[in-house]
């Protein structure tokens, strides 16, 4: 699988983040009827076009995604939100980046899981592959970005994918 996404990197455009957005957004809503979940879009305005392997990029939004409307899928989740927002990355450097941020409601993640969660075939889904957040974080590290998590309070998770403007 990373053979197949380093013989991608030939296939990198500029997009804005708006087309990334739309492109995947009939799928997560598709998804969000199926488990009950409301999504939310915020999206800052005038942001610059990211360079990407567009294709690549949309499946991680994806993923993510769907990962975040799953653990919203438990009887306690009462408020089943998944919010998307898209914004400019405060760095430190001369480069601009834009941060992909896919927030969720659910029940949050172990410190047990969390210390695992990025490593290729562990899963705590009962029909996971344990591939697809080991596979998400290669593709952001292959186009200069990060992949990062945090608990949000009083519940949820945040993760968030950092990917570079076009100069």
């Amino acid at each position: 699988v990373h053979d197949f996404v380093r013989r991608r990197d030939q296939d990198r455009e500029a997009v804005s983040p708006r087309a990334i957005i739309d492109a995947v957004l009939p799928l997560v809503q598709l998804q969000a009827r199926k488990l009950n979940v409301r999504v939310d879009i915020q999206l800052d305005e005038k942001l610059a076009n990211v360079v990407c392997d567009r294709t690549m990029v949309e499946q991680v939004l994806l993923n993510l995604s769907r990962n975040g409307m799953q653990a919203m899928d438990h009887p306690s989740c009462l408020n089943r939100t998944l919010t998307l927002r898209i914004k400019r990355a405060a760095s430190n450097s001369a480069q601009g980046w834009i941060a992909f941020d896919v927030i969720d409601l659910g029940i949050g993640i172990s410190e047990e899981v969390a210390q695992h969660l990025f490593t290729p075939f562990f899963t705590t889904k009962t029909e996971g592959m344990g591939v697809g957040l080991s596979l998400c974080r290669t593709v952001v590290e292959q186009h200069g970005g990060h992949l990062e998590f945090e608990a949000c309070l009083p519940s949820g998770t945040l993760f968030r994918f950092t990917l570079p403007t076009q100069a």
